[in-house]
């Protein structure tokens, strides 16, 4: 049914139903319902709030996230993103055209896209010219011809470019894209992917992927998920990556340059490939070398491998970090020879890739799991060794920040990570180990394609455990000061 024929039937209920409001309010208090000649229509029960909520609204800038209130917007639900990106290395520009398909999730007069740092040239809703204009630093607002009723599935596509931009971040980087001597990459979290593509840019709301890239001949491109094709041009080659599985604007990698692809095959099959700059090429062979034993190990611990690929993205900067990019996280080249970093990369896509954080002041759900599950990768050989290890994090200074709000611009504080595990560790020391497994399996299979809140996490893990954890999580998840670890594991 289109759109301006549910209108219609909608606005034709609504009269029948004031029709039938309006004979009721003609009985007279005694019972007699004949009015006589004398008698008027009382007034109209209908008040404007009822009026106004028949009206298609304007969706909200935001989704209400405490930390980042302008980040995503309200009133629809983004299902596919297809990008085509077009890199041009002289003029250090990325020309784009992003066609997104979603669901209103109300009746929407108008709606936002985020993009910052980016020119619009166009934008058509279902095919039709859409009304658009830039609202603050990362607000595009689309007016389409006709109102989207909710419910209703939508394709807007949005022809835009620009130069290499970041957005402000906190005091560790300032996230978005670069390019620096013609070679691209991303590193977007919290809040930079609208630097790139004109998205919902929260972990909230996420979608499936395609990626067109082109670039001049004598580079190559490489992005999330699986190459499909790769499509010749004139002085120029597309490559076509397709992502099948749900993924937060965050998580997205697009990297452009002097590349080399090293491929081979993980646990059951799953394809891994490593993407190097040519200018580190075989400096993290033995590191790298490992991942197919860590994600065999991995899903022994937390279940199967969410994603239909892995392996890591390593540029020539040194970048002092590195991003659990969806199936290709994202490694400084100093930060790609460390064992343990790359073990915590490769956690993430099982805690906060497959299951993001619902909001970003539960970013302890990513950065606790993934230093847990780094912690129990280099003490597997030793598994006493983890309490040992437990116990010396704890006694450690700078953990007294509560890790389940460390408040925004300290998403990235040690006391996220570290205290963040440590909670985890007192929770299996306190539920046992077959408990604590079954509730991180569980965590990932029940919520994997979606996010999830802290809240939604401490319900799990008294539902499976069956015991009361609001004293464990309220001291090592809320309390100001961390707790005395002894008292806690004895």
């Amino acid at each position: 049914m289109d759109r301006r024929r549910r209108l219609a039937l909608a606005a034709g209920a609504l009269v029948a139903v004031v029709a039938i409001v309006a004979a009721i309010v003609l009985v007279w208090p005694d019972g007699d319902s004949d009015a006589g000649e004398s008698s008027s229509p009382g007034p109209s029960t209908t008040t404007t709030a009822e009026a106004a909520a028949a009206q298609p609204t304007a969706g909200a800038p935001g989704l209400g996230d405490p930390y980042y209130p302008d980040a995503g917007n309200g009133g629809y639900d983004v299902t596919h993103y297809d990008l085509a990106l077009t890199w041009d290395p002289g003029a250090a520009r990325m020309d784009g055209e992003a066609t997104v398909r979603a669901t209103a999730g109300q009746d929407l007069s108008s709606f936002v896209l985020d993009l910052a740092g980016m020119e619009v040239a166009s934008v058509t809703v279902d095919g039709q010219p859409a009304t658009f204009g830039l609202e603050g630093t990362r607000d595009l607002r689309i007016t389409p011809a006709e109102p989207l009723a909710s419910g209703d599935a939508f394709t807007t596509v949005v022809a835009y470019g620009g130069p290499p931009t970041t957005v402000t971040g906190d005091e560790f980087f300032d996230p978005g894209w670069f390019g620096a001597d013609g070679e691209v990459y991303a590193l977007f979290e919290p809040i930079g992917a609208a630097t790139l593509f004109p998205c919902n840019d929260h972990p909230s709301d996420k979608a499936t992927y395609t990626f067109r890239i082109t670039a001049p001949e004598g580079l190559e491109a490489a992005a999330n998920g699986l190459l499909a094709e790769t499509i010749p041009g004139d002085g120029a080659q597309t490559w076509v990556f397709d992502a099948p599985d749900p993924m937060a604007s965050y998580l997205v990698q697009v990297m452009i340059g002097d590349l080399e692809v090293v491929e081979s095959t993980g646990p059951g099959g799953l394809p891994i490939r490593h993407v190097y700059d040519t200018d580190v090429v075989g400096e993290f062979d033995e590191v790298m070398d490992r991942t197919g034993e860590m994600i065999e190990a991995f899903s022994g611990w937390f279940g199967p491998f969410p994603f239909v690929a892995y392996g890591a993205a390593v540029v020539d900067d040194q970048l002092g970090l590195a991003l659990e990019t969806q199936t290709m996280s994202t490694f400084g080249a100093n930060a790609a020879g460390s064992e343990p970093i790359v073990a915590h990369e490769l956690a993430h896509q099982w805690f906060g890739d497959a299951v993001s954080p619902a909001m970003w002041q539960d970013i302890w759900l990513n950065e606790g799991f993934a230093t847990y599950a780094q912690w129990l990768w280099s003490t597997s050989d030793d598994p006493d060794a983890l309490d040992d290890l437990a116990a010396r994090t704890a006694r450690e200074d700078g953990l007294d920040l509560p890790p389940a709000d460390p408040g925004p611009g300290l998403l990235f504080d040690a006391s996220v990570y570290a205290r963040g595990a440590l909670t985890l560790h007192v929770l299996r020391r306190t539920v046992g180990d077959e408990a604590f497994f079954a509730i991180l399996g569980t965590w990932v299979e029940r919520y994997s394609g979606g996010s999830a809140s802290t809240a939604d996490f401490e319900a799990l893990a008294e539902e499976l455990s069956g015991a009361d954890l609001t004293p464990l999580f309220d001291a090592w998840l809320r309390a100001d000061g961390i707790p005395a670890y002894d008292e806690w594991v004895p």
